[in-house]
Protein backbone atom coordinates (compact mmCIF):
# COMPACT_ATOMS: atom_id res chain seq x y z
CA UNK A 1 0.00 0.00 0.00
CA UNK A 2 1.17 3.67 -1.41
CA UNK A 3 1.42 6.02 1.68
CA UNK A 4 2.55 9.84 2.13
CA UNK A 5 3.36 11.78 5.00
CA UNK A 6 2.63 15.73 5.41
CA UNK A 7 4.26 17.37 9.33
CA UNK A 8 3.53 20.79 10.25
CA UNK A 9 5.31 22.43 12.78
CA UNK A 10 7.24 21.61 16.06
CA UNK A 11 10.44 19.38 16.91
CA UNK A 12 7.74 16.91 18.81
CA UNK A 13 5.38 16.69 15.83
CA UNK A 14 8.18 15.45 13.28
CA UNK A 15 9.41 13.29 15.84
CA UNK A 16 6.53 11.63 15.70
CA UNK A 17 5.59 11.43 12.17
CA UNK A 18 8.86 9.91 11.49
CA UNK A 19 8.69 7.08 14.63
CA UNK A 20 5.40 6.41 12.41
CA UNK A 21 6.51 6.28 8.57
CA UNK A 22 9.32 3.78 9.77
CA UNK A 23 6.72 1.08 11.67
CA UNK A 24 4.47 1.52 9.15
CA UNK A 25 7.16 0.90 5.96
CA UNK A 26 8.28 -2.03 7.70
CA UNK A 27 5.40 -3.73 8.01
CA UNK A 28 5.28 -3.28 4.14
CA UNK A 29 4.08 0.59 3.22
CA UNK A 30 5.55 1.95 0.91
CA UNK A 31 6.23 6.27 0.77
CA UNK A 32 5.02 7.67 -2.23
CA UNK A 33 3.61 11.31 -3.14
CA UNK A 34 1.99 10.21 -6.55
CA UNK A 35 -1.50 8.48 -6.04
CA UNK A 36 -1.01 7.53 -2.71
CA UNK A 37 -3.51 5.25 -0.91
CA UNK A 38 -3.27 7.01 2.28
CA UNK A 39 -2.00 10.68 3.13
CA UNK A 40 -1.40 11.13 6.62
CA UNK A 41 -1.37 15.08 7.84
CA UNK A 42 0.32 15.93 11.11
CA UNK A 43 -1.11 18.95 12.12
CA UNK A 44 0.05 22.39 13.87
CA UNK A 45 -2.09 25.04 15.14
CA UNK A 46 0.56 27.20 17.08
CA UNK A 47 0.14 30.25 15.41
CA UNK A 48 -2.81 31.74 13.37
CA UNK A 49 -0.47 31.38 10.29
CA UNK A 50 0.60 27.60 11.19
CA UNK A 51 -3.64 27.03 11.06
CA UNK A 52 -4.17 28.61 7.75
CA UNK A 53 -1.46 27.18 6.25
CA UNK A 54 -2.55 23.61 7.33
CA UNK A 55 -6.01 24.23 5.80
CA UNK A 56 -4.94 25.26 2.87
CA UNK A 57 -2.99 22.00 2.25
CA UNK A 58 -5.59 19.65 3.01
CA UNK A 59 -8.22 21.83 1.03
CA UNK A 60 -5.21 20.71 -1.96
CA UNK A 61 -5.21 17.34 -0.95
CA UNK A 62 -8.66 16.36 -0.72
CA UNK A 63 -9.18 18.02 -3.80
CA UNK A 64 -6.14 16.21 -5.44
CA UNK A 65 -6.98 12.89 -3.95
CA UNK A 66 -10.33 11.93 -4.08
CA UNK A 67 -9.79 8.43 -3.79
CA UNK A 68 -7.40 8.62 -1.08
CA UNK A 69 -7.90 8.24 2.78
CA UNK A 70 -7.13 11.38 4.21
CA UNK A 71 -6.00 10.27 8.29
CA UNK A 72 -5.94 14.01 9.81
CA UNK A 73 -4.00 14.31 13.36
CA UNK A 74 -2.19 16.68 15.35
CA UNK A 75 -2.77 19.94 16.92
CA UNK A 76 -5.10 21.56 14.36
CA UNK A 77 -6.97 18.12 14.43
CA UNK A 78 -7.32 17.90 18.04
CA UNK A 79 -8.32 21.97 18.55
CA UNK A 80 -11.10 21.29 16.21
CA UNK A 81 -11.53 17.77 16.75
CA UNK A 82 -15.78 17.62 16.66
CA UNK A 83 -15.76 19.96 13.22
CA UNK A 84 -13.20 17.69 10.77
CA UNK A 85 -14.40 14.32 12.66
CA UNK A 86 -18.20 15.82 11.25
CA UNK A 87 -16.68 15.41 7.32
CA UNK A 88 -16.83 12.61 6.45
CA UNK A 89 -13.52 12.54 3.71
CA UNK A 90 -10.79 12.53 6.38
CA UNK A 91 -9.94 10.18 9.63
CA UNK A 92 -9.36 12.38 12.48
CA UNK A 93 -7.24 11.19 15.89
CA UNK A 94 -6.31 13.48 18.09
CA UNK A 95 -2.87 14.25 19.92
CA UNK A 96 -3.64 11.31 22.64
CA UNK A 97 -5.29 9.09 19.78
CA UNK A 98 -2.07 9.56 17.04
CA UNK A 99 -0.76 6.87 18.35
CA UNK A 100 -3.54 4.64 17.59
CA UNK A 101 -2.85 5.38 13.44
CA UNK A 102 -0.54 2.42 13.28
CA UNK A 103 -3.10 -0.17 14.28
CA UNK A 104 -5.85 1.61 12.70
CA UNK A 105 -3.70 0.60 9.47
CA UNK A 106 -2.46 -1.94 10.02
CA UNK A 107 -4.99 -3.88 11.63
CA UNK A 108 -1.94 -5.01 14.65
CA UNK A 109 -1.90 -3.56 17.90
CA UNK A 110 1.29 -2.01 18.92
CA UNK A 111 2.40 0.34 21.66
CA UNK A 112 3.94 3.79 19.85
CA UNK A 113 2.76 5.78 22.62
CA UNK A 114 5.99 7.54 22.59
CA UNK A 115 6.76 6.85 19.34
CA UNK A 116 10.63 4.88 19.64
CA UNK A 117 13.03 6.14 16.56
CA UNK A 118 14.25 2.73 15.26
CA UNK A 119 15.82 3.61 12.03
CA UNK A 120 17.63 6.79 10.30
CA UNK A 121 16.94 9.27 7.29
CA UNK A 122 20.49 9.99 8.71
CA UNK A 123 23.27 8.45 10.49
CA UNK A 124 24.52 11.88 12.00
CA UNK A 125 22.19 13.17 14.22
CA UNK A 126 18.67 11.98 15.96
CA UNK A 127 15.96 12.93 17.85
CA UNK A 128 14.10 11.04 20.78
CA UNK A 129 11.16 12.26 22.36
CA UNK A 130 11.28 11.02 25.58
CA UNK A 131 8.43 13.60 27.26
CA UNK A 132 4.89 15.04 26.24
CA UNK A 133 2.67 18.10 27.37
CA UNK A 134 2.45 20.87 29.59
CA UNK A 135 -0.04 21.56 32.51
CA UNK A 136 1.55 25.65 32.61
CA UNK A 137 -0.74 28.24 32.47
CA UNK A 138 1.31 31.32 30.37
CA UNK A 139 -1.46 33.34 28.51
CA UNK A 140 -0.75 33.12 24.80
CA UNK A 141 -0.14 29.53 24.57
CA UNK A 142 -2.06 26.90 22.82
CA UNK A 143 -0.38 23.80 23.61
CA UNK A 144 -1.42 23.14 27.37
CA UNK A 145 -4.98 22.89 25.32
CA UNK A 146 -3.80 20.14 23.25
CA UNK A 147 -1.15 18.97 24.64
CA UNK A 148 -2.45 19.25 28.51
CA UNK A 149 -1.51 15.45 30.11
CA UNK A 150 2.39 15.85 31.18
CA UNK A 151 3.43 12.18 30.94
CA UNK A 152 7.11 10.85 30.31
CA UNK A 153 8.65 7.98 28.56
CA UNK A 154 10.20 4.84 30.85
CA UNK A 155 13.90 5.52 31.63
CA UNK A 156 14.96 1.71 30.69
CA UNK A 157 13.39 2.17 27.20
CA UNK A 158 15.41 5.45 26.70
CA UNK A 159 18.40 3.87 27.24
CA UNK A 160 17.71 0.86 24.90
CA UNK A 161 16.70 3.60 22.11
CA UNK A 162 19.68 5.48 22.81
CA UNK A 163 21.96 2.25 22.46
CA UNK A 164 20.21 1.06 19.36
CA UNK A 165 20.73 4.54 17.41
CA UNK A 166 24.24 4.41 18.65
CA UNK A 167 24.68 1.00 17.36
CA UNK A 168 23.47 2.54 13.88
CA UNK A 169 26.06 4.92 14.07
CA UNK A 170 24.54 8.01 15.49
CA UNK A 171 26.99 10.41 16.90
CA UNK A 172 24.48 12.90 18.48
CA UNK A 173 21.11 12.45 19.69
CA UNK A 174 18.66 15.03 21.17
CA UNK A 175 16.37 14.33 23.73
CA UNK A 176 12.81 16.69 22.80
CA UNK A 177 9.69 16.77 24.18
CA UNK A 178 6.99 19.91 24.85
CA UNK A 179 8.35 20.50 28.52
CA UNK A 180 12.01 18.44 28.33
CA UNK A 181 12.62 19.88 32.03
CA UNK A 182 9.46 17.97 33.42
CA UNK A 183 10.25 14.41 32.47
CA UNK A 184 9.24 12.51 35.63
CA UNK A 185 9.47 8.62 35.43
CA UNK A 186 8.45 6.98 38.56
CA UNK A 187 10.27 10.03 40.79
CA UNK A 188 13.12 9.83 38.41
CA UNK A 189 13.79 13.56 36.75
CA UNK A 190 15.73 14.66 33.73
CA UNK A 191 18.70 14.82 35.79
CA UNK A 192 18.21 11.19 36.43
CA UNK A 193 17.46 10.93 32.85
CA UNK A 194 20.79 11.92 31.69
CA UNK A 195 22.45 10.26 34.11
CA UNK A 196 21.78 6.84 33.12
CA UNK A 197 22.88 8.21 29.43
CA UNK A 198 25.85 9.22 29.93
CA UNK A 199 26.66 5.77 31.56
CA UNK A 200 26.33 3.81 28.39
CA UNK A 201 29.77 3.90 26.05
CA UNK A 202 30.36 4.54 23.07
CA UNK A 203 31.55 7.44 21.08
CA UNK A 204 28.46 10.08 20.80
CA UNK A 205 27.02 13.20 22.39
CA UNK A 206 23.92 14.18 23.20
CA UNK A 207 21.89 17.64 23.26
CA UNK A 208 18.53 19.25 24.82
CA UNK A 209 15.87 20.96 23.31
CA UNK A 210 14.14 23.45 24.61
CA UNK A 211 14.38 23.71 28.77
CA UNK A 212 12.24 25.95 30.68
CA UNK A 213 14.34 28.11 32.78
CA UNK A 214 13.18 26.81 36.52
CA UNK A 215 13.77 23.66 35.65
CA UNK A 216 17.57 24.34 35.14
CA UNK A 217 18.49 23.39 38.59
CA UNK A 218 22.11 23.05 40.40
CA UNK A 219 22.22 19.56 39.37
CA UNK A 220 21.25 19.62 35.85
CA UNK A 221 23.67 22.28 35.10
CA UNK A 222 26.39 20.09 37.29
CA UNK A 223 26.10 17.13 34.96
CA UNK A 224 25.74 19.29 31.51
CA UNK A 225 29.33 19.70 32.47
CA UNK A 226 30.10 16.23 31.02
CA UNK A 227 31.99 15.91 28.03
CA UNK A 228 29.68 14.60 26.22
CA UNK A 229 26.83 16.71 26.78
CA UNK A 230 26.91 19.59 24.48
CA UNK A 231 27.30 22.77 25.21
CA UNK A 232 24.25 24.16 24.57
CA UNK A 233 21.43 25.38 26.15
CA UNK A 234 18.04 26.48 24.67
CA UNK A 235 16.07 28.74 27.02
CA UNK A 236 12.96 30.47 26.81
CA UNK A 237 12.98 33.48 27.71
CA UNK A 238 9.74 35.49 25.53
CA UNK A 239 10.54 38.88 26.81
CA UNK A 240 12.65 41.20 28.55
CA UNK A 241 10.01 43.18 30.43
CA UNK A 242 8.60 42.20 33.79
CA UNK A 243 5.26 44.01 32.59
CA UNK A 244 5.45 41.70 29.85
CA UNK A 245 6.38 38.29 31.58
CA UNK A 246 3.74 39.01 34.39
CA UNK A 247 1.31 39.25 31.61
CA UNK A 248 1.92 36.30 29.90
CA UNK A 249 2.12 34.47 33.23
CA UNK A 250 5.60 33.24 32.98
CA UNK A 251 6.59 32.41 36.23
CA UNK A 252 10.16 34.36 36.88
CA UNK A 253 11.00 37.83 36.49
CA UNK A 254 14.21 39.21 34.56
CA UNK A 255 16.27 38.65 37.24
CA UNK A 256 15.62 35.04 37.48
CA UNK A 257 16.55 34.47 34.21
CA UNK A 258 19.72 36.48 34.15
CA UNK A 259 20.96 34.99 37.34
CA UNK A 260 20.17 31.44 35.74
CA UNK A 261 22.19 32.43 32.61
CA UNK A 262 24.93 33.16 34.86
CA UNK A 263 24.93 30.26 36.72
CA UNK A 264 25.22 28.39 33.63
CA UNK A 265 27.91 30.33 32.34
CA UNK A 266 30.33 30.08 35.70
CA UNK A 267 30.16 26.09 35.48
CA UNK A 268 30.02 25.32 31.80
CA UNK A 269 33.11 28.06 29.63
CA UNK A 270 32.01 29.15 26.41
CA UNK A 271 28.37 27.74 26.11
CA UNK A 272 26.13 28.60 23.53
CA UNK A 273 22.61 30.06 24.98
CA UNK A 274 20.02 30.95 22.40
CA UNK A 275 16.39 32.21 23.67
CA UNK A 276 12.88 32.66 22.64
CA UNK A 277 11.52 35.41 22.20
CA UNK A 278 7.87 36.42 21.36
CA UNK A 279 7.23 39.94 20.20
CA UNK A 280 4.40 42.15 19.68
CA UNK A 281 2.65 40.60 22.83
CA UNK A 282 -0.98 43.21 23.78
CA UNK A 283 -0.32 45.40 25.97
CA UNK A 284 3.65 45.63 25.18
CA UNK A 285 4.32 48.88 24.80
CA UNK A 286 7.37 50.65 22.53
CA UNK A 287 9.29 50.98 25.93
CA UNK A 288 8.63 47.11 26.80
CA UNK A 289 9.98 46.22 23.53
CA UNK A 290 12.76 47.94 23.90
CA UNK A 291 13.71 46.85 27.41
CA UNK A 292 13.62 43.31 25.82
CA UNK A 293 16.02 44.38 22.96
CA UNK A 294 18.32 45.91 25.62
CA UNK A 295 17.93 42.57 28.24
CA UNK A 296 18.89 40.33 25.23
CA UNK A 297 22.17 42.46 24.00
CA UNK A 298 23.08 42.71 27.95
CA UNK A 299 22.86 39.02 28.27
CA UNK A 300 25.03 38.58 25.32
CA UNK A 301 22.70 35.55 24.02
CA UNK A 302 24.19 33.42 21.31
CA UNK A 303 20.88 33.69 19.38
CA UNK A 304 17.29 34.10 18.80
CA UNK A 305 13.86 32.44 17.89
CA UNK A 306 11.74 35.35 17.31
CA UNK A 307 7.81 34.60 16.90
CA UNK A 308 5.12 37.68 16.28
CA UNK A 309 2.63 37.14 19.02
CA UNK A 310 -0.38 35.47 17.63
CA UNK A 311 -3.88 35.22 18.96
CA UNK A 312 -5.00 31.51 19.96
CA UNK A 313 -8.41 30.83 20.82
CA UNK A 314 -8.96 29.02 24.29
CA UNK A 315 -6.01 31.31 25.70
CA UNK A 316 -6.14 33.99 28.45
CA UNK A 317 -4.83 36.61 26.16
CA UNK A 318 -7.26 36.09 22.98
CA UNK A 319 -9.81 38.74 23.91
CA UNK A 320 -6.99 41.07 25.29
CA UNK A 321 -6.80 43.72 22.33
CA UNK A 322 -3.92 42.66 19.90
CA UNK A 323 -1.37 45.39 18.60
CA UNK A 324 -1.42 46.06 15.00
CA UNK A 325 0.01 43.82 12.75
CA UNK A 326 2.36 46.78 11.41
CA UNK A 327 3.90 47.06 14.93
CA UNK A 328 4.41 43.34 14.89
CA UNK A 329 6.05 43.52 12.00
CA UNK A 330 8.08 46.44 12.90
CA UNK A 331 9.21 44.25 15.78
CA UNK A 332 9.56 41.10 14.24
CA UNK A 333 11.99 42.62 12.28
CA UNK A 334 14.37 44.51 14.04
CA UNK A 335 14.55 41.57 16.85
CA UNK A 336 15.57 39.26 13.84
CA UNK A 337 18.18 41.83 12.76
CA UNK A 338 19.93 41.66 16.17
CA UNK A 339 19.27 38.10 16.24
CA UNK A 340 21.79 37.83 13.02
CA UNK A 341 24.06 40.46 15.02
CA UNK A 342 24.00 37.92 18.38
CA UNK A 343 24.94 35.11 16.42
CA UNK A 344 27.74 36.78 14.69
CA UNK A 345 29.16 38.20 17.47
CA UNK A 346 28.95 34.59 19.21
CA UNK A 347 30.46 32.95 15.86
CA UNK A 348 33.59 35.67 16.14
CA UNK A 349 34.43 34.61 19.55
CA UNK A 350 35.12 31.54 18.80
CA UNK A 351 37.99 32.53 16.15
CA UNK A 352 40.76 30.75 18.07
CA UNK A 353 39.16 28.56 20.03
CA UNK A 354 39.47 24.64 19.92
CA UNK A 355 36.26 23.76 19.20
CA UNK A 356 34.75 19.73 19.23
CA UNK A 357 33.10 19.44 15.62
CA UNK A 358 30.66 16.79 14.22
CA UNK A 359 31.09 16.19 9.88
CA UNK A 360 27.62 15.84 8.96
CA UNK A 361 27.85 16.60 4.98
CA UNK A 362 30.26 16.68 2.15
CA UNK A 363 29.32 19.16 -0.65
CA UNK A 364 31.73 21.14 -3.31
CA UNK A 365 34.71 19.89 -1.74
CA UNK A 366 33.90 21.18 1.54
CA UNK A 367 33.07 19.66 4.78
CA UNK A 368 30.35 20.98 7.00
CA UNK A 369 29.49 20.53 10.41
CA UNK A 370 28.26 21.53 13.89
CA UNK A 371 29.93 22.09 17.14
CA UNK A 372 28.81 21.51 20.60
CA UNK A 373 28.37 24.90 20.50
CA UNK A 374 25.28 24.67 17.73
CA UNK A 375 27.35 26.79 15.83
CA UNK A 376 28.09 25.66 11.78
CA UNK A 377 30.96 25.25 10.48
CA UNK A 378 32.92 24.83 7.32
CA UNK A 379 35.99 23.38 6.41
CA UNK A 380 37.74 23.34 3.18
CA UNK A 381 39.37 20.22 3.23
CA UNK A 382 37.38 17.56 1.75
CA UNK A 383 39.56 14.85 3.54
CA UNK A 384 37.85 14.61 6.46
CA UNK A 385 35.36 11.93 6.92
CA UNK A 386 31.70 12.11 7.49
CA UNK A 387 29.72 11.57 10.77
CA UNK A 388 33.14 12.26 12.83
CA UNK A 389 33.94 13.81 15.60
CA UNK A 390 36.81 16.27 15.57
CA UNK A 391 38.67 18.87 17.65
CA UNK A 392 39.15 22.03 15.21
CA UNK A 393 40.37 25.62 15.45
CA UNK A 394 37.95 28.34 14.51
CA UNK A 395 39.61 30.27 11.97
CA UNK A 396 37.44 32.66 10.10
CA UNK A 397 33.98 33.81 9.90
CA UNK A 398 32.30 33.16 6.15
CA UNK A 399 28.45 34.26 6.05
CA UNK A 400 27.10 32.39 8.86
CA UNK A 401 29.81 29.78 9.35
CA UNK A 402 32.69 29.29 11.20
CA UNK A 403 35.62 28.27 9.36
CA UNK A 404 37.70 25.68 10.95
CA UNK A 405 41.25 24.23 10.46
CA UNK A 406 43.04 21.60 12.23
Amino acid sequence: MKIYFKSFGCRTNQIEIESLKQHLVLKGFVTCEEKPDVIVINSCCVTENAEREVIKYLEKILKENPSSLIVFTGCLATLRYNEFKNNGKIKVFSNSEKHLIYNFLTGDKKDLSFFPIITLPSKTRAFIKVQDGCDMSCSYCVVPVLRNVPKSKNISCVVEEVKNLISLGVKEIVFSGTRLGSYNDSDKNFVDLISEILKIPGNFRIRYSSIEPWEIGDDLIEISQDSKVCKYFHIPLQSGSDKILSLMKRPYNKSFFEKKINQIRKKIKGVGIYCDIIVGFPGESNYDYLETEKFVFDLSLSGLHVFSYSKRPNTDSFNIDDLPKFVKDYRSKRMREIDKKLRKKFILSKIGSRLEVLTLKRKNDCVYGLTSEFINVIINDNSFGINEFYFLIGKEIDDKYLVCVK
